[in-house]
């Protein structure tokens, strides 16, 4: 702990179980915001709830969320929108897993098959959609089986009613592992450095929580550092427990290649390009209208003052 002696209670949110999130079962799990006097209460928004609603009743402090859920609810002219003050993915965390081996595969192969990507957030579909129109695919000409919760997308893939599936980790590992699949495109690369997930509080918990939010994301800061520095093993070593239906070959499988393709923020702070990126490929996708600018979204002092900045 950097010096307070007072210990405070701080209620996390996550709004979905996924390796992409690694850095915050790592920073939970492995005590760094523990040794910032910091007693962390983690939980995982209900499933059909939104994070962001419960955030803002009150019913979680600090939330893992996207800059989208900000600038969507700006557009809906809420002035007291949650402001993002860490940044946790770098990248976009899914994958297309096709039915057939990935040799020699191109983008234009999804014309005329059909697709299922995992609908619990428009956000995944939108990331794919600019990759999709980065490499000339014909939107109109993708069969789209869209809107489907996690299970049932994986169970339309399985009993062949989809050629191709877009999903994260572990779930397209573990495709790949049962020879169920082939992961013949990772979105992050195409997209590069977007801020995709980022830690959200309310203006309200950031004027009167200021000081125990500067101890987060120094823990946060902490973690990362490790997370950047530590192999696959180390890392599934932490997070297995909250992954109890996953091997440990997928977890660290799957932590191999999200660590290979710079998927984790190395740093806390949320840079203004990286938050322009995932904006305008939200507007440009539909799923936002205003221009909001970095300013009005991200508060960058905390983690400038976590890393020295």
């Amino acid at each position: 702990m950097t010096g307070q002696a007072r210990r405070d209670v701080v209620r996390l949110m996550e709004t979905f179980r996924s390796l992409f999130y690694t850095p915050i079962y790592v920073a939970v799990a492995g005590g760094f915001l523990l040794r910032e006097g910091l007693d962390v209460f983690f939980s995982t928004a209900p499933a059909g709830q939104s994070g962001i609603d419960i955030l803002r009743r009150g019913g979680a402090d600090i939330l893992q969320t996207g800059v989208s859920r900000s600038l969507m609810a700006l557009d809906q002219g809420h002035q007291d929108a949650p402001v993002h003050i860490a940044e946790i993915n770098q990248r976009d965390g899914f994958f297309l897993v096709s039915r057939r081996p990935a040799e020699g595969w191109q983008w234009k192969a999804l014309e005329g098959a059909t697709l299922a990507p995992v609908g619990f957030t428009p956000v995944p579909w939108t990331t794919l959609r600019a990759a999709l129109v980065r490499h000339g695919v014909s939107l109109e000409r993708v069969r789209l089986v869209q809107g489907l919760p996690m299970q049932e997308a994986l169970e339309r893939y399985r009993n062949g009613s989809a050629d191709y599936i877009h999903l994260p980790s572990p779930q397209a590992q573990q495709l790949v592992s049962d020879g169920e699949g082939h992961i013949v495109a990772a979105i992050g690369p195409e997209l590069g450095h977007l801020c995709y997930s980022s830690f959200a509080v309310t203006p309200d918990y950031l004027q009167r929580r200021g000081e125990v939010l500067q101890r987060f994301v120094n823990g946060f800061y902490a973690c990362q550092r490790w997370l950047a520095a530590a192999g696959p093993e180390a890392v599934a070593g932490l997070v297995a427990p909250f992954f109890p239906g996953v091997t440990r070959p997928v977890l660290e499988a799957s932590i191999r290649r999200y660590k290979g393709q710079d998927t984790w923020a190395t740093g806390p702070l949320i840079r203004e390009d990286g938050y322009n990126a995932m904006r305008d490929i939200l507007i440009d996708g539909g799923l936002v209208r205003g221009r909001h600018p970095y300013e009005r979204v991200v508060r960058p002092e905390l983690a400038l003052k976590a890393t020295g900045a």
